[in-house]
């Protein structure tokens, strides 16, 4: 369960942009997921939810699934993919290959001052 190590990786992330404001408590996370980065969305929720609480109470974790792109061979119209074949819903041509949904990113994280 490789989403653990993430979340852990996640948690640190957050405790060093936290060091760069100190008197500050984290109330929010963003996790965006790429449909192709092998990476099991509910399971990496459920981690965040624990690293995350044994450091910050209460903080919030959202984590969104984020869809493929690609691009038709035939006609080039750039469209979203979950699952292959990547068939072009104009044209009905194949996709060239993947050019989206594959990484794993925090999009965001929310803080709030302590003072």
């Amino acid at each position: 369960m490789h989403e653990l190590s993430l979340a852990l990786q996640i948690r640190e992330i957050c405790e060093r942009e936290l060091e760069k404001q100190p008197e500050s408590r984290l109330t929010a996370l963003g996790v965006e997921v790429g449909a192709f980065s092998a990476v099991e969305v509910e399971t990496l929720q459920f981690c965040l939810q624990i690293v995350m609480s044994e450091r910050f109470d209460g903080v919030r974790c959202e984590v969104i699934r984020q869809p493929g792109t690609a691009a038709c061979s035939s006609c080039g119209l750039e469209f979203e993919v979950t699952q292959a074949p990547f068939e072009c819903p104009s044209c009905g041509a194949l996709a060239r290959g993947v050019s989206g949904g594959d990484s794993l990113q925090v999009s965001y994280i929310e803080v709030e001052s302590e003072r």
